[in-house]
């Protein structure tokens, strides 16, 4: 069973489709699972306890780190020796100081709800499911999926702070790491994988003697990748773990420069501004516009003569054939051998009038009762039925839920969410739907001129590119008709789990088929979730 496999399953079995550490019987139930598997449950579990911090750990005083009694908190939140702080306390400072939070996924968000936020926060009433947050870059998370850092309380190991047997490193870092990896072989391209301990060791002499591999690279990025290289460059024995930290990157940077030989990059102030454009021109989210991490460099581009209403001349600015130098820039989305399909929450805002449409208040889901919740499950599961039968979609139903409900009552609720979501996906009443979830979730917008060509490089933990994806100007997207949509309904859980094949074209010569899959489900806030 893979990783990714045992998350499902926990899902799955989960009370209510989606597990929660602060969840005694989510908790139970994941230990049951990892003994089922003869893996190490009591490190796993600690483990796991340790990075996130779920709405029960909050009100816990910090007692390591420089917020602890001892300490006097940092440069932009002073902390007088001898107070004691809560991690909720140190929440609610960030927050009004518009810091950045570090998510357990190790990414980071802004928190742009910050009112009702903070109001949660302050009155010490936090759901169960933790606080709702909204990024400034339109990110939906809650606050069980912050990482419990050093500066609340973790020790260094736990809390993300380098550990050689097992670095833990953010996204931003893993992405700039690429041009480092391409700055390195410029210089000196007899750098190989670092599969084998010995090449292992020659590669971080030739990275030590590297005059230029921070060349294009980010402040706080150099500073993070010095402290990795520091922290696992000696290492004699590296675990499997370490050495993907560095062929992945590395797969990738070699897949560039031997297209691009002289590449040098863009992720600063010209990035930003270009991204932050489209946005404004578009309506759409910067990496939905388009999903470029890193902008290679054919030429500098001029942005003063662009016009501000039009996303033609912004769209050009890309090539639309790899390889090719003919446009100032190449956008480069960047892939782990193992990443998560992107969420498309925020696809649904485009149709919706309110989010009432597809969501529910908590207090309006607590006053239906069983029969009520049955009835309006049963209703939805026809209209879904009928919805798709003048679709003419080939779809086969899977599951036990089709015909049967759930037992627990909070599964049973989020069944119902997730129906009067998926009922909202296929309602002729807006213009939403399967596969423009599908597609929106890929980062295909579906608008014909809304998406500059962009290409996708999946790294290998091995050293070798897994693959490059082209997903070129204007791609549409439509369901192949030839495989049939899985419609997954288990009454074991509170989520509608939906796959299909896409093709991705350009309505001319370009044709690409793409295995895709989303799953809808409902937090007992009555909050929908895509994933």
């Amino acid at each position: 069973m893979t990783l990714d496999e045992l998350l499902w399953e926990w899902s799955y079995r989960s009370e209510r489709g989606y597990p929660s550490l602060d969840n005694p019987s989510d908790v139970l139930l994941l230990k049951q699972i990892l003994e089922q598997l003869d893996l190490p449950t009591n490190e796993i579990m600690s483990n796991l306890d340790e990075v996130n911090m779920p709405p029960g750990q909050l009100n816990a005083p910090i007692t390591q780190g420089p917020f602890s009694k001892a300490s006097t908190g940092s440069d932009t939140i002073p902390k007088e020796k001898g107070k004691i702080i809560t991690r909720r306390e140190l929440l609610i400072l960030k927050i009004e100081k518009d810091e950045e939070l570090e998510l357990d996924n190790g990414s980071t968000i802004i928190v742009a709800n910050k009112g009702e936020v903070l109001d949660i926060l302050k009155s010490g009433n936090i759901p169960k499911t933790g606080v709702p947050l909204t990024g400034t870059k339109g990110e939906d998370t809650t606050t069980s999926q912050l990482k419990k850092t050093h500066e609340f309380g973790s020790d260094r190991a736990s809390s993300g702070t380098l550990d050689a047997k097992d670095p833990v490193v953010d996204t931003d870092t893993k992405e700039e790491l690429v041009i480092v990896m391409c700055n390195i072989l410029k210089e000196n391209d007899s750098l190989t994988n670092f599969n084998n301990d010995e090449d292992y060791a020659s590669n971080f002499k030739i990275i030590n003697s590297s005059a230029t591999k921070y060349q294009d690279v980010g402040d706080k990025a150099k500073k993070d990748i010095i402290e990795l290289f520091e922290t696992i460059g000696g290492e004699e024995k590296p675990l499997s773990k370490v050495k993907h930290v560095l062929n992945n990157p590395y797969s990738i940077a070699k897949e560039i420069l031997e297209a691009y030989p002289n590449a040098r990059f863009e992720r600063g102030e010209v990035f930003d501004m270009i991204r932050m454009k489209a946005t404004q021109i578009t309506g759409l989210p910067s990496d939905k516009w388009n999903p470029g991490d890193i902008y290679i460099v054919n030429s500098e581009p001029n942005l003063e003569d662009l016009e501000d209403d039009s996303i033609v001349g912004w769209n050009e600015l890309f090539v639309n054939t790899w390889g090719d130098t003919d446009k100032p820039l190449v956008s480069v989305s960047l892939k782990e051998e193992k990443h998560q399909l992107g969420r498309a929450k925020s696809y649904l805002n485009k149709y919706a009038n309110n989010k009432q449409e597809f969501n529910i208040t908590a207090k309006d889901l607590a006053a239906l009762s069983t029969k009520e919740l049955e009835d309006g499950i049963r209703n939805y599961r026809n209209q879904v039925r009928q919805a798709i039968k003048e679709e003419g979609f080939k779809v086969e139903y899977t599951g036990d839920g089709w015909e049967d409900f759930p037992v627990k009552e909070s599964q049973l609720k989020a069944k119902y969410g997730s129906y009067k979501l998926l009922n909202f996906l296929l309602n002729k009443s807006n213009k939403a739907s399967i596969v423009g979830l599908f597609a929106y979730g890929l980062s295909i917008d579906r608008d014909e001129r809304a998406n500059p060509t962009f290409f996708k490089l999946v790294g290998g933990n091995k050293g070798t590119l897994i693959k490059k994806v082209k997903y070129p100007a204007g791609v549409n997207s439509e369901m192949d008709e030839d495989t049939p949509i899985t419609m997954e309904d288990k009454a074991t859980n509170g989520n509608i789990k939906i796959s299909g094949t896409i093709i991705k074209t350009d309505g001319d010569d370009f044709n690409e088929k793409e295995d895709t899959f989303k799953v809808l489900r409902m937090s007992g806030a009555g909050q929908i979730q895509i994933v």
